[in-house]
């Protein structure tokens, strides 16, 4: 049975792997888009079935109980899950998860993962996470911020890393991971 091959883009918050992301899918035909579900509210900035599938907690559960989720996780009150309907056998699939949700993928017999954790410096990161929207949170930024620190100290599975710094050309992480050959046409 060929294993459906995912590009699983993990890291700290504000470290850019949601435009890593949309800069892979834009790059290429052979690449899917993973869209994840939440029962999170929308961010402004954020639009439903293209960052997210923001439904409700019914919905939700109704995925879960289904059988359509790959992984699923809660965070303070919301769900985060993925569902397997958004894969595409036939492309390399590119999409954004956390640690937890990865080790879950890889534990799944019908997928070929390839985690790449995205670096970055921790002044970017707080700059991008402070200018994501017009009235940001500040408290939650440097909650997350702080978080990252123990959540990122000891990753339990082999990865890859990319370092995501100030570059103004997006071509470089085409040409990063083409050239390990994650980005080669799925057979």
């Amino acid at each position: 049975m060929k294993k459906i091959k995912i590009l699983t883009l993990f890291g700290e918050s504000g470290s850019g792997k949601d435009t890593l992301a949309k800069i892979l899918v834009n790059s290429s035909n052979d690449i899917n888009e993973i869209i994840s579900c939440t029962t999170r509210p929308k961010r402004d900035y954020e639009i439903d079935g293209k960052d997210y599938h923001f439904i409700s907690n019914e919905e939700f559960a109704q995925k879960v109980l289904s059988g359509d989720m790959l992984e699923a996780t809660s965070f303070r009150e919301w769900f985060y899950g993925t569902p397997f309907s958004s894969l595409n056998p036939d492309k390399i699939n590119v999409g954004v998860f956390n640690i937890e949700g990865i080790e879950c993928l890889l534990k799944d017999d019908r997928l070929d993962v390839i985690p790449i954790y995205i670096i970055c410096e921790e002044k970017i990161r707080l700059m991008r996470c402070l200018q994501r929207e017009s009235n940001p949170d500040c408290e939650e930024i440097c909650r997350r911020f702080l978080a990252d620190l123990q959540d990122f100290d000891d990753i339990p599975f082999e990865h890859y890393c990319h370092y995501n710094g100030a570059k103004t050309d997006p071509n470089w992480i085409i040409e990063d991971l083409t050239s390990k050959g994650f980005l080669t046409k799925v057979d």
